[in-house]
């Protein structure tokens, strides 16, 4: 994206350009790797952007695995199509329970400050095993986002209820501060997340709802993309089938822990940066007051289901943000699991000069695929219950 290469032409970035020692596409579950092949041609889009049965017309009640497993560039809903395999491929790897940091780092000043924090997912759609999972308000997903630390904002707290159909997301916010749990509208979504440089909306580079956005595939170039390592990362095997990363996971180093570092300070200094095709896909909100305008979302064209950049507009179409988020393989040790998931994340406000890192796993920081959560925790009282 041109914001990065002005950065490298200015010396605030370097880049390590590599290969790549594992191919990418075999990284993911075997229920995944089945429905690309039972998937085709199955599942269309109507006039609303929701999923549909080819052969009848009508909302599928389930679906396994990805729901696109060809995209044509030149399908109109080329864009939207490619944006629920990322979500899809997302949900097929089971529950999620990953710990992360965020990190608040200024050009000038350097560290600033760290908030820990917890990610939960709990799909109901794309991942069999919750197949018969009861289901009856036709939910996606659920999400949590837990503030750890420090004191000051631990607790406060965000459930996202996600529905399959045109339905806006049900988001629910606990603040310490009153103990209240309160109700965000979701334009709340594009607001700064406890002040950081990323809103909500921009969790995996995007986590908003499909249908709010319109979807435009632009012409597929040449990119150089980043990764965690040239290498896939260990997973260790876990409890009632779940598998972990661990201290074995590569350790990300930036350029504010490095003093003799002359560039950005929420540089990633030792990623791989590989050569591989891209789709720039333009989304622009339908919400006239999201705080974004046009977006610019660079997605591997191979996997079609891999976002690696995001360029982002004011409401008034000038350039302000970029966020970049970087993959890696995970692969257990007898190689039966393996799976694409992220490795980093950046999001820089060029406007103010600040940045925040996002740090994903880590040889201290376990992440967690297929983790056995409780269903409960979902609801209105269960969330309740997670504030106090």
């Amino acid at each position: 994206p041109a914001p990065m290469l002005d950065w490298v032409k200015g010396g605030d970035i370097t880049l390590k350009v590599g290969a790549l020692k594992y191919d990418p596409s075999d990284y993911i579950p075997p229920k995944h790797k089945r429905s690309l092949e039972s998937n085709r041609g199955k599942y269309d889009l109507n006039g609303e952007d929701l999923i549909i049965e080819t052969a009848t017309g009508e909302r599928p009640k389930f679906i396994e695995g990805v729901p696109f497993p060809v995209i044509d560039e030149n399908d109109p809903n080329a864009g939207t199509k490619i944006m629920y395999n990322k979500f899809y491929a997302n949900y097929v790897q089971g529950n999620h329970k990953f710990p992360f940091g965020t990190i608040w780092v200024g050009r000038s000043r350097g560290f600033e400050r760290e908030v820990n924090c917890e990610w939960q997912q709990y799909p109901l759609d794309g991942y069999p095993g919750h197949k018969d999972v009861p289901n009856r308000e036709d939910y996606e997903r659920f999400s949590l986002i837990l503030v750890l630390s420090p004191f000051d904002i631990a607790g406060t707290n965000i459930l996202l209820m996600r529905y399959r159909g045109l339905e806006p997301d049900s988001t629910l916010a606990y603040v310490p501060a009153i103990r209240r749990v309160r109700r965000m509208s979701p334009a709340n979504r594009s607001d700064s997340f406890i002040g950081s440089d990323a809103c909500v909306d921009d969790a995996w580079l995007f986590d908003g709802k499909v249908t709010a956005f319109n979807w435009k595939v632009l012409p597929k170039r040449e990119a150089l993309l980043p990764f965690l390592d040239e290498n896939p990362q260990p997973l260790e095997e876990g409890s009632m089938g779940s598998f972990w990363t661990g201290k074995n996971m590569k350790q990300i180093k930036y350029g504010y822990e490095d003093k003799a570092w002359q560039g950005a300070p929420w540089h990633p200094t030792n990623l791989v940066w590989v050569k591989r095709q891209a789709y720039v896909i333009e989304m622009t909100p339908k919400d006239p007051y999201y705080n974004y305008g046009t977006q610019h979302i660079w997605v591997d064209s191979e996997m079609n289901m891999i976002a690696a950049y995001k360029v982002i507009q004011d409401r008034a179409k000038n350039y302000w943000k970029v966020m970049w988020y970087s993959y890696s393989g995970y692969e257990s040790q007898d190689g039966a699991i393996r799976l694409i998931s992220g490795g980093s994340m950046i999001a820089v406000d060029d406007r103010s000069n600040h940045g925040t890192i996002i740090r994903f796993p880590e040889p201290n920081n376990n992440w967690g695929f297929f983790a056995n959560l409780d269903r409960g925790n979902y609801t209105l009282s269960g969330f309740q219950r997670l504030c106090r």
